[in-house]
């Protein structure tokens, strides 16, 4: 008999470039074995080591190869790319529970509610228990799919202030709780409103992946560092 899976969680990370906002997700998929990301920059494979498949064909045969740990990035560059990823994705899940990493979400969906094989991997494979976490610069380009499903929101750095006072009114915070400078963020749920802040820094260890020293998630209220968990939260807050 197959061992029950827990049920799968869902993260939304909203910020300018170099917010800071994809740093906690390159975290977070070092607590996981198997990884699947689409990335068009190709972070993951040049900063993370991450096997790249650069074709479908070449992204369809490392999937059907890797029934164990496996961390891969797929660069797509259309909308078609994208949905044939999330269709590997949702049954490569079903294999086995991974962790999903959609990165700059805008330049393939919209502010629409979620379509195609997007729509079934954010609201059909949550049974099969993955960690599905979407990536976006503005709160305006974010789907409402993914926005009123996630089960928590992190919120980096915005640049104006149309764009602060749009993800401030959807998430029912004070615009001055956005934060407007780098590294800075706090994390929100559709329960609680926002359950931390913190700023990132990179005063921990060096390491093979982190040679400027491995990020820290310093909590704005006791200056301590805080750890993530496979589901994406921080450890010791909470999120219910």
């Amino acid at each position: 008999m197959s061992t029950p899976r827990m049920n799968g969680n869902m993260a939304l990370f909203l910020g300018i470039t170099r917010s800071g906002k994809s740093v906690p997700v390159k975290r977070i998929s070092e607590k996981w074995t198997r990884v699947l990301v689409y990335d068009p920059k190709g972070e993951y494979h040049n900063e993370m080591g991450f096997d790249q498949a650069n074709t479908r064909r070449e992204l369809l045969n490392m999937l059907k190869a890797a029934t164990g740990p496996a961390k891969i990035n797929f660069p797509g560059i259309s909308k078609s790319d994208f949905l044939f990823f999330c269709d590997c994705a949702f049954n490569w899940n079903r294999q086995k529970e991974a962790m999903i990493i959609c990165e700059e979400l805008a330049s393939v969906t919209n502010a629409g509610k979620a379509d195609g094989a997007w729509n079934r991997l954010i609201n059909q494979s949550m049974a099969f228990g993955p960690l599905v976490v979407g990536t976006v610069q503005r709160g305006q380009e974010v789907d409402k799919s993914l926005l009123n499903s996630a089960n928590f929101v992190h919120v980096a750095q915005h640049g104006t202030d149309d764009d602060a006072l749009y993800i401030a009114k959807k998430l029912g915070v004070s615009m001055e709780e956005i934060p407007r400078e780098p590294l800075k963020f706090f994390q929100w749920t559709a329960n609680r409103g926002i359950v931390v802040r913190g700023h990132v820094d990179f005063k921990g260890a060096k390491g093979k992946l982190w040679d400027g020293g491995t990020p820290r998630f310093v909590r704005a209220s006791n200056g301590k560092p805080m750890k993530f968990n496979r589901t994406g939260r921080f450890d010791g807050v909470a999120y219910t």
